[in-house]
């Protein structure tokens, strides 16, 4: 699966939901066919997603997701200690697993050697496998749903989708976009 049809399938389950993404193509793609006030797109955040998205889900009561990437997790592996230690609630955490930095020059990243869905299941995180849309978006629907957290991973194939153009939106203005959605009544 290419990772702009499963910002399609996420951009689905989640919809009406705060929803974090990571830096890069991720939030250029999702951007590029979806601009929800309620996507909070971290442009030059890497590694902070899950910190963000589980700040939010403390704050929250409701579901909140973060779409982070491989490479990107792995710049603040740290995170899944402390995700597995806090249990942040209504909170999934959709890894996009490539095993490059495809914004990167496509620079392979230590997931081509490490299972990073087996690393967040070893801290003990309830993690789920999808490899295909249908089966991520039952996991996405299931994972909405549940009151505790959930860690996704995701296999998708390598690259970028062609002819996305770059995000260049000022990030005080997303910050004050998804602030004002949060503030709205549900």
């Amino acid at each position: 699966m290419k990772r702009m049809e499963a910002l399609h399938v996420i951009d689905e389950a989640f919809a009406g939901c705060p929803l974090v993404t990571t830096v890069g193509a991720t939030s250029r793609e999702l951007a590029s066919f979806s601009r929800r006030p309620s996507h909070l797109y971290l442009l030059d955040s890497m590694g902070l997603a899950p910190a963000v998205g589980a700040g939010l889900a403390f704050g929250l009561d409701r579901p909140v997701a973060v779409v982070e990437g491989d490479g990107s997790l792995l710049m603040g592996l740290s995170v899944i200690a402390t995700l597995a230690y806090h249990r942040p609630p209504r909170f999934t955490l959709i890894l996009l697993d490539n095993h490059q930095h495809a914004s990167a020059a496509s620079i392979e990243t230590q997931a081509e050697r490490i299972d990073l869905g087996a690393v967040c299941a070893a801290a003990g995180l309830p993690t789920v496998r999808a490899n295909d849309a249908d089966a991520l978006g039952a996991a996405l629907r299931t994972a909405r749903e549940d009151a505790r957290q959930t860690v996704v991973h995701v296999a998708i194939e390598g690259g970028n989708s062609p002819g996305v153009p770059f995000l260049l939106d000022d990030p005080v203005a997303i910050r004050t976009a998804f602030t004002n959605f949060l503030e709205q009544p549900r």
